[in-house]
């Protein structure tokens, strides 16, 4: 169990980190990092197979790394998406996380075997605010099991937990060999930029970063992915990244 006054520390490098970035001293990641780096996101209720096939043809348009459906759009995602570059992810426990474990794990393995190729699951929110070590190292157990070695993100609420809860979630999330940490669901609050850095420095470099959750501009996307996120969920990637791509080919000769 790590110790208080480190995890003191950690959140004083990051907060530090977290605070130069956002007076611009940071190194800008190119404009195809940041692409790349894009979960095209359709979460909401009601999306219809047209909303899909839509989110589908931006994505590969755009390049990014993937979209993000809900579990009954799996499916339609993969039909879209074959041979195309692009990955179907979607979610599990979404959004609260106060799932039973045997409920979310049957709804990770529903969606790999419905085409998906990532899954982003909800922890046990109880669990980690409560400091259940025992709890949540189930959890992450059985989400990693149940993944069967495709690409796992679970998913923290980082607005919902203070650093010692976010911290020792972390660590059990390595621990279970976890993808990737992620910041939050959207629910509960958006991502910031302490969140990223404090994730990033908690977990060793085995561990990836994805940050979501109110990302609407490139700025912030830039940010984030300076501060050492390796993925962005956001369904507003195309309106930032549109005029983007208009200027730029309005600067060609």
């Amino acid at each position: 169990m790590i110790a208080v006054t480190d995890i003191e520390l950690l959140s004083k490098r990051a907060r530090i980190k977290a605070a130069k970035a956002e007076a611009g001293l940071f190194e800008r990641p190119s404009p195809e990092r940041v692409r790349g780096s894009i979960d095209h996101t359709l979460l909401a209720a009601g999306a219809s197979v047209e909303d899909v096939a839509a989110l589908c043809d931006e994505a590969v348009r755009f390049g990014f790394a993937s979209v993000c459906v809900p579990l009954s759009c799996v499916p339609d995602a993969r039909r879209f998406l074959s041979g195309s570059a692009v990955k179907v992810s979607s979610v599990a426990a979404f959004p609260l996380g106060a799932t039973p474990i045997p409920v979310k794990t049957a709804e990770v393995r529903w969606a790999l075997d419905n085409g998906a190729d990532e899954v982003d699951a909800v922890v046990d929110i109880r669990a980690a605010r409560a400091l259940d070590r025992r709890a949540l190292r189930d959890d992450l157990s059985a989400l990693r099991e149940a993944s069967r070695g495709a690409i796992l993100k679970v998913i923290l609420e980082m607005p919902l937990l203070n650093d010692v809860q976010a911290v020792t979630a972390v660590m059990l999330a390595e621990q279970a060999g976890v993808d990737f940490v992620k910041t939050c669901t959207g629910f509960a609050g958006g991502v910031t930029f302490y969140h990223v850095a404090l994730l990033r420095t908690a977990a060793s470099d085995r561990v990836r970063i994805k940050a979501s959750g109110g990302i609407r501009t490139y700025a912030a996307a830039e940010i984030l992915v300076a501060l050492g996120a390796d993925r962005l969920g956001t369904s507003k990637a195309t309106q930032f990244l549109g005029p983007l791509d208009r200027n730029r080919e309005s600067e060609e000769p």
